[in-house]
């Protein structure tokens, strides 16, 4: 029994996750023998590890409105172990006019068929587990950002359903067009190739970045798929673009 972190709540609590479940699932090997558990990096290497972050947070209620609104859709559009990756191949089946030499952009109205709120949604509570509560992973570091007091708040009342989108989140979405990208995912943190605040992580081919603020750059208010009437997706080469790094070098 605890208060729940969502809907401030005293009820049973259920064993929430900081990514989801699924994502392990997909990472674990397809063969028979042998450990098949995914390869976990931290700071002082890797191993093979079945450890996934999950802690006490959430109500059965509030667990479910997270699957509803964004984790179950979200989910079915990451890279399979087959190698398919369903957003990447949506994307790739449409015309564009926002396209450069190494990325190129789809619109809402290009692609009216993804529900960019869903993936909106389940980025941000992402984002927002992160910053209310203190993860640990396999080596028992702590795993968290902290977005503020201010907007934490606002975003708990967004994905409660009771406030609109924080007008100062601004939300870039990509999916990675390399191989690795594809395959791995990585836990909400600060970028430290570039000192700007901005928050990240990946799931399996999408990478998703977020700056909480009142004044963003021309091309993040340009790119966002939040507060912004195109709601812009992105086609990219993540591994050639390094556009991130965590810290210690990850």
């Amino acid at each position: 029994m605890g208060t729940c972190k969502l809907c401030l709540q005293r009820r049973e609590l259920q064993e929430s996750h900081l990514l989801p479940r699924a994502l392990y699932k997909l990472a674990r090997g397809s063969g028979t023998r042998g450990n098949q558990d995914p390869v976990a990096f931290t700071a002082t290497g890797h191993r093979s590890s079945s450890h996934q972050l999950k802690d006490y947070v959430l109500c059965r209620d509030c667990e479910q409105l997270f699957s509803k609104k964004g984790e179950d859709y979200v989910m079915r559009l990451v890279t399979r172990r087959n190698g398919q990756f369903p957003l990447l191949d949506q994307l790739g089946q449409v015309p564009t006019k926002m396209k450069k030499d190494d990325w190129s952009a789809y619109s809402a109205e290009d692609t009216p068929e993804i529900d960019r709120e869903k993936i909106a949604y389940f980025a941000l509570s992402v984002f927002w587990r992160a910053s209310v509560h203190s993860w640990r992973d396999v080596e028992g570091d702590m795993v968290k950002i902290d977005l503020g007091n201010r907007y934490n708040e606002e975003l708990r009342r967004y994905l409660l359903g009771t406030a609109n989108v924080p007008k100062n989140a601004w939300l870039l979405v990509s999916a990675c067009k390399d191989h690795l990208s594809q395959q791995i995912f990585f836990m909400p943190s600060e970028n430290a190739l570039v000192n700007d605040r901005t928050v990240g992580f990946a799931a399996r081919g999408l990478v998703f970045m977020l700056r909480m603020t009142k004044t963003p750059v021309i091309s993040v208010r340009r790119l966002s798929i939040t507060n912004s009437s195109h709601s812009w997706i992105v086609t990219v080469d993540c591994g050639r673009r390094g556009f991130w790094q965590m810290p210690g070098g990850g």
